[in-house]
């Protein structure tokens, strides 16, 4: 069941939000899995995407306005003046913002660890499952 809330807003919006957010978690995890261990770095980043992805389709979902930003600090915090419980990922969510590249050029190619994708993983899941949650969407 949608939450009334949701049901007056365009749902085109936020669903694209998440359509995004699950497609660029879907790819991190199959970076994950693969066995030549050296996607890390694209699949740390892709982790982080996709929690933003989410984030920014929860504020569209409570028409609340939000900076151009790649900060999951920032965007859960947004997120937490809506629903407290947001506050427990706020750490997560600066620890994670750490993943996104800025620059896609070789020297500021980062180089994220197999321990670091696992631990996005988890996140990921965790915020995913959590906005789906309280969005009434699972």
């Amino acid at each position: 069941m949608v939450k009334q809330f949701m049901k007056e807003l365009n749902l085109k919006d936020v669903q694209e939000w998440f359509d995004i957010g699950n497609n660029e978690f879907g790819f991190a995890c199959l970076g994950l899995d693969d066995e030549q261990d050296k996607f890390y770095a694209q699949v740390c980043f892709l982790f982080q995407q996709a929690i933003e992805k989410y984030l920014k389709g929860y504020l569209t979902a409570h028409n609340i306005k939000f900076e151009k930003t790649h900060d999951l600090g920032y965007l859960c915090q947004k997120c937490s003046n809506i629903n407290k419980e947001f506050g427990e990922f706020i750490k997560d969510c600066e620890m994670v913002t750490q993943y996104y590249i800025p620059s896609r050029y070789p020297v500021h190619w980062p180089g994220h660890t197999r321990e670091q994708a696992e631990k996005g993983h988890k996140i990921a899941e965790k915020i995913i499952g959590f906005v789906k949650g309280d969005l009434g969407l699972e």
